[in-house]
C-alpha cells in the first residue's frame, strides 16, 4: 500500500546522497535505471517511486529520465495540477518558455505558496545539474505544475472502484452419451472374448 508518507519517507532518506565523481553525473540511480553519466533529477524520481511499488511507466517500466516527458504522462492522464499536495512530482521551467527542465517530490506546502520539494541532482548554485539530492524550498514563479501519482490515500473515486472479479475457470463439462443398451456388457464380452449374443 503505497501513501505520500512512504514516498517522501524513501526520497527524505537519500537527502545527502552526492554523484561521485563530482560533475560526473555518474551515480547509483543512474545506474539501477540503466543510463548512468546523463542528467539524473527525473531518474531520482523514478527510482523514489520504484522503491514504495508504484512505479511510473512513463517512458519505460521503471519510469523516466526526461523532464517533459512526464509532463505530457502526467497531463495525458488528468493528474496535472496547479496546486500543490505533498508527494505531487513537481515540475520546474528556469527559462518561461513552457518546457520542463527540472523536476522533484513536493515535501511540503507551506503558507506563503512555497514548496518544500525533495530533488535529486541539484546544488547550491546549480538548480538543475547540481550533483546532489537535496531538500530546497521553492516559489511559485519557477514552477510548470504538478503530477499527482495516484497514491493509495488519494486515488480518485473512478479509480477506486474495484474491478469486476475475474471469475474462476468452469471445468470442462463432460458430455453425455447415450449408449444402446447392452453397449458395456457387448463391450467387455469382446474384450474377453465371448461372442457377442445379441
Amino acid at each position: 500500500m503505497t501513501t505520500v508518507g512512504n514516498l517522501i519517507n524513501i526520497a527524505a532518506g537519500e537527502v545527502g546522497y552526492t554523484e561521485h565523481p563530482s560533475g560526473s553525473n555518474g551515480n547509483k540511480y543512474g545506474e539501477w535505471y540503466g543510463m548512468n553519466y546523463v542528467p539524473w533529477c527525473a531518474i531520482f524520481i523514478s527510482y523514489c517511486f520504484d522503491k514504495v511499488s508504484l512505479p511510473l511507466p512513463i517512458r519505460s517500466s521503471k519510469g523516466f529520465a526526461y523532464c517533459p516527458d512526464g509532463v505530457s504522462w502526467f497531463r495525458q492522464r488528468g493528474q496535472w495540477f496547479q496546486d500543490p499536495k505533498a508527494g505531487d512530482v513537481v515540475f520546474f521551467c528556469w527559462r518561461g518558455d513552457g518546457i520542463a527542465d527540472h523536476v522533484g517530490i513536493v515535501e511540503s506546502v507551506k503558507s506563503d505558496g512555497s514548496i518544500i520539494s525533495i530533488e535529486g541532482n541539484t546544488g547550491v548554485g546549480n538548480d538543475a545539474n547540481g550533483g546532489e539530492v537535496m531538500r530546497r524550498t521553492r516559489t511559485q514563479g519557477i514552477i510548470l505544475g504538478f503530477g499527482r501519482p495516484p497514491y493509495t490515500n488519494s486515488v480518485p473515486i473512478q479509480a477506486q472502484a474495484s474491478r469486476p472479479a475475474t471469475p474462476a475457470p468452469t471445468p470442462p463439462q463432460r458430455e453425455v452419451v447415450k449408449v444402446p443398451p447392452n453397449y458395456h456388457k457387448n463391450l467387455v464380452d469382446q474384450l474377453i472374448g465371448k461372442k457377442n449374443k445379441s
